[in-house]
């Protein structure tokens, strides 16, 4: 039973856990034991507390003393916790030396679990990789991941990162930068007017409005006295990272972007780290599409779920001021404090055409 409990503890040890419960090692017990009649020949629960004990005595495990007792006898605590290394470095120390000109191992001395054979290959990939770095061009994450581990989603898998565990670009104190590789986000969705040199672009947060405001700037041009050149879907929180591709389309330091999103802590968040994220960008609020949602706005639409920042309210507030009624920003003030939400899409095609007359 003793090289039966040392293998469970081995396996679990490799996938970096240090935990494990009792039931769990009673049943690995049984199904290595071919069955409870077998399990019961080789000494059975009396024989486990035996060896539990042993391994205790060893430093080996040790129990944690918050989990409550099995109710056997004699009784054994259900949660247990491995404490103790078999070896204190696997890898050869003149190899891990001879790396060190290009990375750190401090984290795996401290940490030889992790000190695993394919870890240690995909180390060797990642050395030459930065020892030719500057002859190499940049390239996506999923493609360096592909190239140093084997799977373009080794490095975007929650699986790789293990719970309360490093990454191994944290082990090795490595930033995306220091493998040339780039978090690209997809491109947003856009219609243009067909004008070459786009100055004028109104982001639009849903979907809906956004094929709202395209009719209507096919028909009519301008929208609520702004003539867009380009619309953007925003896709809600997807435009955050998309509108770093805005250069594919037209010079970012010249053009002038209207925001117009939900009036909720969402839409407020997004126009708020947009502004952050682009300090080079001319963003403002469609402030003409906000006063006519607010005016719009009869009932009370739920917005639960969402994250509330007072920072994001603030700043829409303080743009806002200068185009809000003092009802209007009370208005505002309930909303925000009662968890509700006004839908841009109170906005469609026939309130525009109405507001034109």
């Amino acid at each position: 039973m003793e090289k039966i409990i040392k293998k469970f503890l081995s396996e679990y040890k490799k996938k970096n856990k240090k935990r494990f419960g009792l039931q769990a090692l009673e049943s690995y017990l049984i199904d290595r034991y071919k069955g409870e009649h077998f399990y019961l020949e080789g000494g059975g629960y009396q024989e486990l507390y035996r060896q539990m004990c042993l391994l205790k005595e060893k430093q080996y495990i040790k129990e944690i003393k918050s989990s409550s007792y099995n109710g056997f006898h004699p009784p054994l605590k259900t949660k247990w916790q491995i404490v103790c290394e078999e070896d204190s470095s696997r890898w050869d120390k003149s190899k891990m030396l001879q790396l060190s000109d290009y990375l750190d191992f401090s984290y795996y001395v401290k940490h030889p679990s992790y000190q695993t054979d394919l870890e240690w290959e995909y180390i060797e990939n990642i050395y030459s990789f930065l020892k030719s770095r500057d002859k190499r061009e940049w390239a996506s994450i999923e493609e360096r991941s592909l190239e140093l581990f084997y799977d373009e989603k080794f490095l975007k898998s929650k699986k790789e990162v293990s719970k309360g565990k490093y990454g191994i670009l944290k082990r090795l104190k490595l930033s995306n930068e220091d493998l040339k590789m780039k978090r690209y986000g997809e491109m947003f969705i856009y219609w243009n007017r067909g004008v070459e040199d786009i100055k004028n672009i109104i982001i639009l947060e849903n979907h809906s409005t956004f094929f709202t405001y395209k009719r209507a700037a096919q028909v009519h041009g301008e929208i609520f006295g702004f003539r867009p050149d380009a619309l953007i879907y925003g896709e809600g929180k997807k435009v955050e990272d998309s509108l770093s591709f805005i250069e594919e389309i037209t010079d970012s330091a010249k053009v002038d972007i209207l925001y117009f999103g939900d009036i909720d802590a969402e839409g407020f968040g997004i126009y708020y780290r947009l502004k952050e994220r682009y300090k080079d960008i001319n963003i403002k609020l469609q402030h003409e599409a906000y006063t006519h949602l607010i005016a719009l706005c009869i009932k009370e639409y739920s917005s639960e779920g969402h994250n509330k920042n007072q920072l994001y309210l603030d700043g829409f507030l303080e743009e806002m001021k200068p185009y809000l009624k003092n009802g209007d920003l009370k208005k505002m003030k309930s909303i925000w404090d009662k968890d509700l939400r006004v839908p841009q899409e109170l906005i469609n095609y026939e309130y525009l055409l109405k507001v034109r007359k």
